[in-house]
């Protein structure tokens, strides 16, 4: 796919997969992403210049989303995180299907579950090692559409407290 020049991203454009060990999986409802790079420093100073050089680089990815019944990325990053396992993260570019990869040690995970919203899950992973690009002929399929009354109870309430 061929993106215009000058064209604007948006969030959206960008995607997070994971391999978990088992092949290549996309978390459902992805909210939002990131990648950050963290430089150290190094002071030169000798009798013919001072200044700054590159240190130690960490490259950080991270991404959020909402958490889905069915999902088998929440079980599977819980699992990779007790076994000590390094994962795959592959940040996706949805216009060119373009991705970088690298393989990831699960800085941080969280799940929340905050009364009155939807429960979020939210993963931080730093590279070992460097980044290779690939691209990708298909992109894992996400959630399943919401049926009608999807986040309701068995008997069609809506799960509140009477009294």
């Amino acid at each position: 796919m061929a993106v215009s020049e000058g064209y604007k991203y948006k969030g959206e454009d960008t995607l997070y997969l994971v391999d978990l060990g088992d092949g290549l999986i996309r978390p459902f409802d992805q909210t939002s992403g990131s990648t950050s790079f963290d430089i150290d420093e190094l002071e030169v100073s000798t009798k013919d210049r001072t200044g700054v050089d590159y240190g130690d680089v960490t490259e950080t990815r991270s991404f959020e989303g909402e958490i889905v019944e069915g999902d088998p990325f929440i079980d599977g990053v819980k699992a990779a995180i007790r076994a000590k396992r390094f994962i795959d993260i592959y940040e996706v570019n949805l216009k060119t299907n373009k991705a970088e990869k690298g393989i990831h040690m699960i800085s941080s995970f969280e799940l929340e579950h905050d009364h009155g919203e939807f429960s979020t899950y939210s993963l931080e992973g730093k590279l070992f090692g460097e980044v290779t690009s690939t691209d990708l002929t298909e992109i894992p399929e996400g959630a399943p559409e919401l049926e009608l009354g999807g986040n309701e109870d068995e008997e069609g309430g809506g799960g509140g407290v009477e009294g």
